[in-house]
């Protein structure tokens, strides 16, 4: 029976396991996400078809099933962990059900490593967004709820950057604009200039780091993307005392 690994690859290449390797040496089509994540797939020195949005969702992996039908074993490689996104979990229950076997290889998870390095315990992560941009001059309000009930409840909230169809990546600028203006709209609080935040950018790459300040100033920064950003809540001593050792938003590097 032809076998489809789903590999998680970390990171960035650095971070590709041994495990991920054996995988990719045993399959005969390989495949790329490129809708989820930035990658830059060219570093891995592996030929991979991209797979994009379309390709995932809409079509249901169709190529990749292609290549199990006529027996030949398949990878698709994910950034990050992969299934961290409801994208793949469909895709494995979807090629399960077709009768196809599937492993998953696990990776590093950008969740976890963001939390990490912004100096804040993943026990008190209390959900993830994502800051979408405006469609048709509606803007989602997901964000704002969700930060709103973990400030209350005292959980941290973590949230991810949207992705222009193009594959282009929302900037921590344009996210703190977009949360600035659900704050003009909402006003009760949750994302007024002053609301401390942590921005974690190009993780695990070079000229990536993390900065931490007002939302008024990351609002003004250039840090580059692909980047997500914390929302503290109350934080324990030991957290409040490694996040004032980070730099600062606007701050010199």
């Amino acid at each position: 029976m032809a076998r489809l690994y789903l590999v998680g690859l970390g990171l960035s290449p650095s971070f590709l396991t041994e495990e991920a390797r054996r995988a990719l040496r045993d399959a005969d089509c390989v495949f790329a996400d490129v809708y989820t994540s930035y990658f830059d797939y060219g570093r891995l020195g592996i030929e991979a078809r991209p797979l994009g949005r379309a390709d995932l969702e809409d079509r249901g992996g169709a190529a990749i099933e292609e290549c199990l039908r006529a027996g030949r074993n398949a990878a698709l490689l994910v950034p990050g962990d992969p299934l961290a996104a409801t994208a793949h979990a469909a895709l494995v229950a979807s090629m399960r059900r077709r009768g196809h076997e599937v492993v998953v290889v696990p990776g590093v998870s950008a969740v976890c490593a963001a939390m990490s390095a912004a100096c804040l315990s993943i026990y008190k992560l209390g959900g993830v967004a994502t800051v979408t941009y405006p469609r048709l001059g509606v803007y989602s309000a997901r964000p704002y709820e969700l930060a709103e009930a973990n400030l209350a409840r005292g959980l941290h909230t973590l949230l991810l950057l949207d992705v222009r169809d193009d594959g282009g990546f929302m900037t921590p600028a344009e996210a703190a604009e977009i949360l600035m203006e659900l704050e003009r709209r909402e006003g009760r609080g949750v994302f007024g200039g002053g609301r401390l935040v942590a921005v974690v950018y190009r993780l695990g790459w070079p000229g990536g780091g993390v900065a931490v300040g007002p939302l008024a100033d990351l609002a003004g920064s250039r840090l580059p993307p692909p980047a997500v950003i914390i929302v503290p809540s109350k934080m324990g001593p030991v957290e409040e005392e490694c996040l004032s050792t980070l730099p600062k938003i606007g701050a010199p590097p």
